[in-house]
């Protein structure tokens, strides 16, 4: 099996690359990135034995993909990965989402449907679509109240993704991503909540958190969501017009996660600290008893509430369930940090 990934080197992208790489059953990976973002290494990829043998990358802008050249590949399967991520950003900038995230989705359906080899398309979606929810865990079937352009751009694309399997019954599978995390993510910038937190920690800054901290979150580690990815395509077409939630099904505040951040990473000035003993634990007050040093602000207006995922589908049809704990991933991900960092 031929894998095409589009945003190969963001944080979702390099993991499933390091996965796809290792199992038998793919013949070869292409990763399609731009480079656009910044990096904290220079080369973001795992270390890979297989990425010699198997992987191609190609600096590209995944809007400029023909049909020819999926076809001269020999494409089986194109994971569609490549998006801008950021809420603030997006209402700052919703040009950029709608161009990237909307219409450069609607592009890469047209372009695959004019392909002979028609590669299932696997699109990654978000939690945002479903807005504040009416009831959680929250099923593939919530009804969709985006309250950002950001969440409207990934709907957006979804929808544009989605259309092709309805009325042409090309082969795609939505996957919506619940707040995933881990090494390789972006610091810089509009960086979301995890990065932010481990950055400030491992300086001494201090963290800032919106309104009273008791919004909740259900982060998953990426290194179990690209699991449920290689899940789908190990199944194949068969899958076609599928839509699959993957998260934890667990919520948590976004205050007790600052202080979970805090102790795992040595507290203030962490970035030569020891982080021993941290581990296992399910809250802060089970690994340091440190209190972050926390500035409250004004929430923003369309930040929501609670999140958290409903994942029997994908449990159900995939087999899949994620096996790392909130801490486990967290101090995976801060030790990546302290590395680079040092």
């Amino acid at each position: 099996m031929h894998v095409m990934v589009t945003g190969a080197a963001g944080l979702y992208g390099v993991h499933l690359v390091d996965l796809l790489v290792s199992c038998p059953e793919v013949t070869k990976v292409t990763g399609i990135d731009n480079f656009s973002r910044q990096f904290l290494t220079r080369n973001p990829f795992l270390p890979n034995p297989a990425l010699k043998t198997k992987f191609l990358m190609l600096r590209l802008d995944y809007r400029s993909l023909t049909p020819e050249m999926i076809d001269a590949a020999g494409v089986d399967a194109i994971v569609h990965l490549a998006a801008y991520v950021s809420i603030d950003e997006s209402m700052e900038d919703p040009e950029k989402y709608f161009q990237n995230n909307e219409r450069g989705s609607f592009e890469l359906a047209r372009t695959l449907l004019a392909t002979k080899s028609k590669p299932l398309l696997v699109v990654a979606s978000s939690p945002e679509v479903y807005g504040n929810p009416l009831y959680t865990p929250m099923d593939e079937d919530h009804p969709m109240y985006p309250r950002s352009f950001y969440a409207v751009s990934k709907l957006a694309a979804e929808k544009h993704c989605r259309v092709l399997y309805e009325w042409y019954k090309y082969p795609v599978v939505v996957v919506r991503n619940f707040n995933t995390f881990g090494e390789n993510q972006n610091v810089w910038g509009y960086s979301a909540v995890i990065p932010a937190f481990i950055e400030c920690t491992l300086r001494g800054e201090t963290l800032v958190v919106h309104e009273d901290g008791k919004q909740t979150r259900d982060f998953l580690y990426v290194g179990d969501a690209v699991k449920a990815y290689l899940a789908i395509l190990l199944r194949g077409k068969e899958l076609s017009g599928s839509v699959f939630n993957i998260g934890t099904g667990k919520e948590t505040p976004i205050a007790e996660l600052a202080e979970i951040i805090w102790s795992l990473a040595g507290g203030a000035g962490g970035l030569t600290g020891d982080a021993s003993g941290a581990s296992g634990a399910g809250g802060a007050s089970g690994l340091t008893g440190a209190k972050p040093d926390i500035i409250f602000k004004p929430g923003r207006p369309g930040d929501l509430q609670a999140l958290s995922a409903d994942i029997s589908r994908a449990k159900a049809t995939l087999g899949w369930s994620p096996e790392y704990d909130l801490v486990r991933g967290l101090q995976k991900t801060i030790d990546w940090y302290r590395r680079v960092w040092s």
